[in-house]
């Protein structure tokens, strides 16, 4: 593998004040990851050929730019995408969150490639299987512009903007599908409700529907803890 496609490398500690959040460092441009190319030594080697467009630039409707990054398969057939919509960075295998999540519930990080955002599908698992993947930096996230918002119309806006554009790509069937657990979930929620033409499909699993009831006054007990960890770890 040459050396530009070796475009990995672990994450340096935050100094006291810098951003927090699941960061990936920012490297523009387009990769082909080989089939066997594993991101580091825990997780599963690709079993195909991907083609990874990184820090790729999306202009919303007010001018704000944002940066996503793209798996799909090699080759001049187009695919549908799906999208991982969230403020916890654009993975690629380096995250504690990430490197952790899998034993907590008895698996193993090799079941995964490590290129998954967070909560979100496996670039792996679903470009061998002719799909695309997007995971967006959102608004306010890293380097993409903007203030952060959280659980709001203007997410449902900014993920309408994005839908639109990858609908265009001349690498996409037209077809966009949103996917993904918890926060993931409600942003598709709130993607669904604005109506984009090319969103044909959304897979939400276990999101809040009323965050008072089911997140932060939860049988009647308060518990913000979780809420305010989300929120100072989203900008």
């Amino acid at each position: 593998m040459s050396d530009d496609q070796k475009v990995f490398t672990p994450p340096q500690p935050l100094e006291p004040g810098a951003r927090k959040g699941v960061l990936s460092d920012y490297a523009p441009g387009t990769r082909t990851l080989e089939a066997g190319f594993q991101i580091a030594p825990p997780f599963k080697p690709l079993p195909v050929d991907i083609v990874f467009e990184k820090d790729v630039p999306v202009t919303l409707r007010d001018g704000v730019t944002t940066y996503v990054d793209i798996f799909r398969p090699v080759g001049a057939e187009k695919v549908p995408v799906i999208v991982a919509f969230s403020p916890y960075g654009k993975g690629q295998g380096s995250s504690a969150s990430v490197m952790g999540i899998f034993g907590m519930v008895g698996l193993d990080n090799g079941i995964v490639s490590g290129l998954e955002k967070f909560e979100g599908p496996d670039p792996a698992y679903w470009c061998a299987r002719g799909y695309a993947i997007c995971n967006p930096d959102i608004r306010g996230v890293m380097n993409s512009e903007g203030d952060s918002v959280m659980w709001d119309r203007q997410e449902g806006r900014d993920a309408y903007d994005l839908i639109e554009w990858l609908g265009v790509q001349d690498w996409c069937t037209g077809k966009v599908a949103m996917s993904g657990t918890s926060y993931l979930a409600v942003t598709q929620w709130f993607a669904a409700a604005e109506q984009p033409p090319h969103l044909a499909a959304i897979n939400p699993w276990e999101g809040v529907s009323d965050v008072y009831r089911d997140l932060v006054l939860r049988g009647g007990m308060p518990d913000t803890g979780f809420a305010r960890q989300l929120q100072d770890n989203s900008y």
